[in-house]
This record gives structure tokens, C-alpha cells and sequence, in this order.
């Protein structure tokens, strides 16, 4: 039988390199998920802004419409004279 004579500095260098490969790999992930975290993070942030600034003009409008205080006015549909009687009343469509 053969056998294979391994030394084991090489071993523990190869583990190394395979840590430190896994290591940066999994250090550029991080970096780059924190990068979306905080482009998301300011995205929400103007987006929030924005409902405020709606919302302050939305109150603003209230505000100025509740100030006026003008009535809406009423505009009858139909010129019912004053003196005319009203046939159709309390009566159903079907009579």
C-alpha cells in the first residue's frame, strides 16, 4: 500500500486561504447589503417627507376653506311655482 505523506503546514495554509476567501466574500456581501439598507432607508425618508408636505397642504386647504365660511349654494333642479300643487306627492312610479 501506498502511502501519501501530506505536511501539515500545508494543510493549515490551505485552510487559511480558504477562510480568508470565504471571509472577504463574505465581508463584500455585508458591504454591499448595508448599501441597499441605507438607499432604502433614504427612500423612505423622502417619501415620508412628501406625506407630510401633503398633509400640511391638505390641512392648509381645510383650514382656508373653514375660514370663508361662504355657504354652497342651493340650485333647484326644476322653477316649482309658488302657487301649483304638487300631484306627485306620496305617489309610487308604477301609478
Amino acid at each position: 500500500m501506498m502511502q501519501i505523506t501530506v505536511h501539515f503546514g500545508v494543510i493549515a495554509l490551505g485552510l487559511g486561504a480558504a477562510v480568508s476567501v470565504g471571509l472577504l466574500f463574505r465581508m463584500a456581501q455585508i458591504k454591499s447589503l448595508r448599501k441597499q439598507i441605507m438607499e432604502l432607508e433614504r427612500e423612505k425618508m423622502q417619501d415620508h417627507a412628501e406625506i407630510l408636505q401633503l398633509q400640511k397642504q391638505l390641512a392648509d386647504f381645510q383650514q382656508s376653506r373653514a375660514n370663508l365660511q361662504t355657504p354652497t349654494p342651493v340650485v333647484p333642479l326644476m322653477e316649482k311655482d309658488l302657487g301649483a300643487v304638487d300631484l306627485s306627492k306620496n305617489k309610487r312610479a308604477s301609478q
